[in-house]
Parts: C-alpha cells; sequence; structure tokens
C-alpha cells in the first residue's frame, strides 16, 4: 500500500463523516487522531472536539471552527467520497498505514540510536506500535447471552496447578497477572519452579530470573525431577544409579517448553520483548522488586513496574506470575500470617494482580502455609504444604492425624533397625507415580 493510498483512505474516512453525520461516532471510535497526518489530523480533532461539545458535526459547523482557509479542503473531502458505504474499509486502511508509518519512523530513529538503552527503549515502542488497537467493541445482552451459552457448553480451561486441591479454588487463565510473595528462605522460588515445570506441560514457559543464575536454577529442577539431594548434585556426587535416573529423563527433560531467562538489571520493556520474541504464553519473574524502574521515587518505581506487567498481560493475552518480596511481620502488630499489606513498597501490587498467594513458614514444622490472599475469581483458602528442602518441592501436607501416624511408624523404624523384619510385604512393580507424588510434577 503506497502513501497516496494512505492518504486517499483519510480522505474518505473524513468525508463519510461530512457527507452522512451518522458516521461520526463510528470514526471517533475506531480511529485516533495519530492516524492522520497534515490537514486531515485537524479536521479529525475538530470533528472530535464538537462531537464531544455536543454541537453537530457538519461542514458548516467545521468551517467555522477550522476558519475559511479550509472551506475548500472540506468541499474537497465530500466530493471524492461519493458514499459511506466502504467506510470499515477506509477505517482499516487508515490504521494499517498510520502503523506502517510510525514503524518506519521508529526505524530510522533505532539506526540513529546513540546507546544500547536507547535503543532498547526504541524496540519497545516499536513493539507496542506494531500491535493493533482493537477497537471498541460494544456488547449487547443479547450477545452476551449467546456468548455465554457458547463457552459454558464446551469445557473451560483454566492453569492448572501443582497441588490439586488448587484446581478448584484457582481460575488463572491468559491475561491474569499472578502475584506469589513470600519473604526470604519462605521457598517462593522453589514454588514458582514447579508450578512453571508443571505448566510447562501444556504451554511455552519462561522463567526470569533477576537474582539466581540459570544454572543454580537448573540444579534445582534437577533435584526436584530426579530426587538427588540437593546437596549431592552441589558437591558433584552423583552415583552410578543417579546417572542412570537422569539418562532416563534427559530426554523429558530437554523437550519440555520451559526457558530459563537471565534477567539481571532487565527492565519491564525487556522483559516484554524477549516475551514476545520467545512466543512465551505464560512467564514468571523472580523477583518483581528486582526489575529495573526509572525515576528515584522507590514506591513510584515499584507502582510502575507493576501497572507494567499488568498491562503485559492483558495486551499479549498471557500469564504473567510475579514472585514478589514480604515485609517483615511486626511483633507488636500481633500478625501470624502475611496479607495484603506484606507487599512491599507499593500497594499498587495488590490492585493490579488477579491472584495473589503467600507462602509462609509453619511455626510447629517445615511446613509451609499457602494462603490465598486474593482471588478474584474464586475463594480465598490456606493451604498447607509439606516442603523437601533436600529436594526442592512442594506437595500435600499430611494431617494431623496422618502426621501423628508417621512419627509413630519412624520411631517404630528406630527402634528395629537392626532387627529383621518378619512377614516382609511382596514387591510390586509399580510404572509410574501417584498423580499426588511431587516428583516428577
Amino acid at each position: 500500500m503506497t502513501g497516496d493510498n494512505w492518504l486517499d483512505a483519510q480522505y474518505s474516512v473524513l468525508g463519510a463523516g461530512l457527507i452522512s453525520p451518522e458516521c461520526i461516532p463510528r470514526i471517533l471510535r475506531d480511529t485516533r487522531e495519530t492516524d492522520y497526518a497534515g490537514p486531515c489530523r485537524t479536521v479529525y480533532k475538530a470533528m472530535e472536539a464538537l462531537f464531544l461539545a455536543g454541537t453537530p458535526v457538519d461542514p458548516v459547523s467545521l468551517a467555522s471552527k477550522l476558519g475559511g482557509d479550509y472551506r475548500e479542503f472540506l468541499a474537497q473531502l465530500m466530493v471524492i467520497t461519493p458514499t459511506a458505504a466502504n467506510l470499515d474499509s477506509y477505517i482499516r486502511i487508515t490504521r494499517e498505514q498510520a502503523k506502517l508509518c510510525a514503524l518506519r519512523e521508529l526505524g530510522k530513529q533505532l539506526a540513529e540510536a546513540e546507546s544500547p538503552e536507547q535503543a532498547s527503549e526504541l524496540l519497545t515502542a516499536a513493539n507496542g506500535a506494531a500491535v493493533n488497537r482493537a477497537a471498541v467493541k460494544i456488547t449487547t445482552m443479547h450477545d452476551a447471552l449467546r456468548s455465554f451459552f457458547e463457552r459454558k457448553t464446551r469445557q473451560a480451561v483454566y492453569l492448572s496447578w501443582p497441588v490439586r486441591e488448587l484446581d478448584d479454588r484457582l481460575f488463572a487463565e491468559p491475561g491474569d497477572f499472578i502475584i506469589i510473595g513470600g519473604r526470604p528462605s519462605s521457598g517462593k522460588s522453589a514454588w514458582a519452579l514447579q508450578c512453571a515445570w508443571h505448566w510447562a506441560q501444556k504451554y511455552r514457559v519462561g522463567f526470569f530470573s533477576l537474582e539466581t543464575s540459570d544454572d543454580k536454577l537448573f540444579d534445582r529442577q534437577m533435584s526436584a525431577l530426579t530426587g538427588i539431594a540437593m546437596a549431592d548434585i552441589k558437591r558433584s556426587k552423583i552415583s552410578d544409579d543417579d546417572w542412570t535416573r537422569i539418562a532416563e529423563m534427559s530426554e523429558a527433560i530437554s523437550t519440555r517448553p520451559l526457558e530459563l531467562v537471565p534477567a539481571a538489571a532487565m527492565s519491564a520493556a525487556d522483559i516484554r520483548a524477549v516475551t514476545m520474541m520467545q512466543g512465551y504464553q505464560i512467564i514468571i519473574i523472580d523477583y518483581l522488586q528486582l526489575i529495573q524502574a526509572k525515576g528515584d521515587n522507590r514506591v513510584q518505581q515499584v507502582t510502575d513496574i507493576s501497572i507494567a506487567l499488568h498491562t503485559m498481560a492483558q495486551s499479549l493475552g498471557i500469564t504473567v506470575v510475579a514472585l514478589s518480596q514480604l515485609s517483615r511481620l511486626d511483633p507488636k502488630a500481633g500478625k501470624q500470617a502475611p496479607d495484603l499489606s506484606s507487599l512491599r513498597e507499593s500497594g499498587q501490587i495488590e490492585q493490579d494482580a488477579d491472584i495473589v498467594m503467600m507462602l509462609n513458614i509453619a511455626k510447629d514444622s517445615d511446613d509451609r502455609e499457602l494462603w490465598i490472599r486474593k482471588n478474584k475469581e474464586g475463594t480465598c483458602p490456606q493451604i498447607r504444604l509439606a516442603f523437601d528442602g533436600a529436594h526442592q518441592t512442594f506437595s500435600k501436607a499430611a494431617s494431623q492425624e496422618g502426621r501423628a501416624e508417621m512419627d509413630k511408624l519412624r520411631a517404630a523404624g528406630k527402634r528395629h533397625r537392626s532387627t529383621p523384619v518378619i512377614g516382609q510385604p511382596e514387591e510390586k512393580d509399580f510404572e509410574q507415580l501417584p498423580m499426588d507424588t511431587p516428583v516428577p510434577f
């Protein structure tokens, strides 16, 4: 499409509004002043101003507002547009060519960029310009009812979770912004990795780590998947049986669409650019407060980061999961568990998130309490998770009764460690682990 075609489309859009005033609301709804150039932009702005003021938008009113210099131009617009029947096509061409023009200008600026930072900002702007701005869609109750029947007669698909109990409570889907909060050593990174591996069964997942190297993350992943103690992996004490186990799982591991992205010093714009380039459907960011942002005010920085991540989820149609540090518990406050006010440095995180979950170390054991503090589409339960620190995995914690029984069995095992076991059960060959077994996820 040439520049002349773009100019003709602009003329036709505005001309349609002049000869058929009923088209004015559609024009103002589906286009913006940046879609026009030169005198066409001036005419559009005048149309918008008159419409918002409640004044009839017609050639006489426009000529009066724009002045005598525009009388002939308005007359030309009406002459070259004999009908408004093709308005939708004119609008589409106008928007497409405006976008192309903007991208070309950004390309020129990119070629003249004087620093990597400036180039990165221009690339982000180009990505934004490349995304089509959807026209406002008005839904009638009739349309909504028909959509309801269509949606509810097929199986809804939401993100599943490593712990099944969450599937009945959390209805996460593309466009959602999820926060996993926790204090240092609460296990939020391990929980996020377990979720990432689980989700990568169906989706392309990017794990952006701003704190931990990809080697260390993969070590944790291997411990969780193979059952090799994290301490043995760190010390390279891997037995022949362990290597055999790794070899057996190597194909399944290497083909899982989960990618580790070293993200130190990345901004939200950088994360968005990589996400678009790699085509991620879910991204996990560890953690939010380490994302780079401009400005000296820390609260405003975190606010801007939260807004950017929420916008990214909605505009790209992906699920964004961000880990967040929590404020320290104040003993004087009398709180035993973190709540939404514990999110550090900005209340904007609480506002933007669709789901907020928080990990807390239980007082009576190494278990973790998973608190759902915000859930727009469901309830806010509290679930107890067993944390296996040696292998960096979570599973549903046993009940108090079950825990007491396990303690009895452990005690009996210690007393009879050197005593031969009488009446051993027959050995059985299980081909796969139960679904609730934490390894593999």
